[in-house]
């Protein structure tokens, strides 16, 4: 992975097509509401940028507004490397966005959407007035990757990998306060009941309101790379063999089927299914 700046874990071209995307977000007519990052994009940025996204993937509920005004900021409508037909396209920092024209995100969503102060250049320089960005929680994050995983039945290797991470990231305080009951409850109607998170520090009650949650990229990159070294990460992903230090990640997240046997009346004991996302991370030092 090439960057700028040992201590800037994103790359370069992220960050700045993140400081247009919020610059094309402020320059919305009152009332348009804001676009939110979600997806890959979303993945890189709590991640650290542990993996990359082809295209920054925003929600957008008046696509054809933010288009104009991310056309004001540099990105052009062309042809894109990797990508079928013509799409958004900033040709100095060669990053696309897709836009993806939705209805409004739910009550739980919305209060949970992270406001991000993109407060670094491309070089890891913490000297630009911060643009805001809203991104989607870091707990819907999960909830969305659990999700596809049992879509696509591939929950073990670099799937079960990206998810640990992301718990531990989100426990770590990168898009603050971790709601851990929410993400069992999202968890809930997202899988039927299927996932559960194992020895989840839950953070927040049933009926509490949370606070809004605004963090700058400074702040993340603190988190980040104190959650890196306390794992002995380095900026490349992880190793998926455990061929490191050894040890399982504190957090197992597991598909249990919710005793269906049982429900459906059919004999036998225990659960149907389980299956732990079990891929290895360096043991902590010390351990």
């Amino acid at each position: 992975m090439q960057q700028a700046d040992e201590r800037a874990p994103w790359r370069a071209n992220f960050v700045g097509a993140l400081g247009l995307l919020a610059r094309a977000a402020a320059r919305l007519p009152f009332g348009v509401p804001d676009p939110v990052l979600s997806g890959a994009a979303a993945v890189e940025l709590y991640a650290g940028g542990l993996w990359s996204a082809a295209a920054l993937e925003v929600l957008a509920e008046d696509a054809a507004r933010l288009t104009a005004e991310l056309f004001a900021v540099g990105f052009r409508w062309t042809h894109r490397p990797q990508h079928v037909g013509r799409g958004l396209w900033q040709p100095e920092l060669r990053i696309g966005i897709d836009l993806v024209d939705r209805t409004p995100l739910g009550p739980g969503e919305l209060s949970n959407v992270l406001t991000v102060g993109v407060d670094l250049g491309t070089h890891g320089s913490a000297d630009l007035e911060p643009g805001w960005l809203r991104v989607v929680g870091i707990e819907d994050v999960i909830a969305e990757q659990v999700r596809d995983c049992l879509m696509d039945r591939t929950p073990a290797g670099e799937s079960g990998l990206r998810l640990q991470a992301l718990v531990g990231l989100g426990q770590d305080g990168v898009g603050g306060g971790f709601r851990g009951g929410y993400l069992q409850r999202r968890l809930a109607r997202e899988t039927g009941g299927e996932v559960v998170i194992d020895s989840l520090s839950l953070g927040d009650r049933w009926g509490q309101v949370p606070t809004p949650r605004v963090m700058t990229l400074t702040c993340m990159q603190g988190a980040i790379m104190a959650w890196r070294n306390r794992w002995g990460l380095s900026f490349d992903i992880p190793d998926l063999t455990g061929g490191g230090r050894g040890g399982v990640y504190s957090n197992r997240i597991v598909l249990d089927r919710n005793d269906q046997q049982g429900r459906a009346g059919w004999s036998g004991s225990g659960v149907g299914i389980i299956v732990p996302f079990d891929a290895q991370l360096p043991a902590p030092p010390g351990s």
